[in-house]
């Protein structure tokens, strides 16, 4: 199978991951598969095209014919202007097609198919390819440095406790933030607890039915309540969010303020780790793309099909 792997150049250059290193691309070449690598691919994690080459991997230049290749893998979906190059194959990636619809009609328009990364679940339902705990991490700390507080002054609300608030409670507990997690009986008594609070951490999966009926657990209005100068950190970056100020930023242009207040909400929180997040998402990514080099597409493995975007 022909594989390419493709530079990112989304959020105007600061994406600078590569969804696959050198020790993964080795292991593709192995098992009988061509790799073509993008130039450039892994430079801005320090990886130079030399480690690549040495791999066995083709380095090309033509991004145009990166993206005709059988199966074309990167981290963000493509720019409008990369999905007019794919043509009648597989696009591997973190599509996020729910939150962008158009994403699905530019691939109908190339007749092409995407198997979606986020979407990849094993039976008890967590994600096979996910960083959720270096994006806790990395957003509590960027919090943290907007507060214009030491962490040992910052009172900080969190909303929910699932896998992506992990890394935000571990950050928030070791550098001695005064924390309350809200349960969901309390709720009812939300306008309570943002009362002086300094950082607000929304980690909440909110039902997709909430979200299309725009639902909302904090309003705008309630914005006041918080500390002046307080930070909204979004971490689960559902759109719309349980909080109806928050709507999705990406790593070149992180936040923006509503009455006064600082929100976070950044598409790709792992990107402000680069060179750890990549080396995972690679590991990661290596087992699920030899299945899908290997199997038809309609003979996938269900928790493969799952994630299957074949726009008619």
């Amino acid at each position: 199978m022909e594989i390419a792997i493709v530079k990112e150049i989304a959020a105007r250059g600061r994406e600078t991951r590569a969804i696959l290193l050198p020790r993964e691309v080795k292991r593709l070449i192995e098992q009988g598969h061509d790799v073509f690598v993008e130039k450039g691919l892994g430079a801005r994690i320090y990886i130079p095209d030399s480690e690549y080459k040495s791999c066995g991997a083709k380095l090309i230049a033509s991004r145009k014919e990166l993206f005709r290749k059988a199966i074309v893998v990167k981290l963000k979906p493509p720019l409008p202007e990369e999905f007019k190059l794919l043509r009648n194959n597989l696009l591997f990636c973190m599509l996020h097609a729910e939150q962008y619809p158009q994403y699905v009609r530019l691939l109908k328009k190339a007749g092409a198919k995407a198997v979606a990364m986020e979407l990849i679940r094993n039976r008890a339902g967590e994600r096979l390819i996910s960083c959720c705990d270096i994006a806790g991490e990395q957003g509590m700390l960027m919090a943290f440095n907007l507060a214009k507080r030491s962490p040992v002054d910052c009172s900080v609300l969190m909303l929910g406790y699932g896998s992506v608030a992990t890394g935000s409670l571990k950050v928030a507990f070791n550098l001695g933030a005064r924390l309350k997690i809200l349960r969901k009986s309390e709720y009812r008594y939300i306008r309570h607890f943002l009362r002086r609070k300094d950082i607000v951490v929304n980690a909440i999966c909110w039902p997709q039915a909430k979200r299309e009926n725009k639902e909302y657990l904090i309003t705008r209005d309630m914005l006041c309540l918080l500390n002046k100068g307080a930070i909204i950190l979004d971490l689960s970056v559902d759109y719309p969010s349980p909080i109806e100020s928050c709507h999705p930023t990406l790593i070149d242009k992180p936040t923006y303020e509503v009455d006064g207040i600082t929100h976070i909400s950044i598409f790709g929180y792992p990107g402000l780790a680069p060179i750890s997040s990549a080396a995972r998402y690679s590991r990661q990514v290596l087992p699920i793309l030899l299945k899908l080099a290997s199997a038809s597409l309609d003979r996938l493995p269900p928790y493969l099909n799952k994630a299957l975007i074949s726009p008619r």
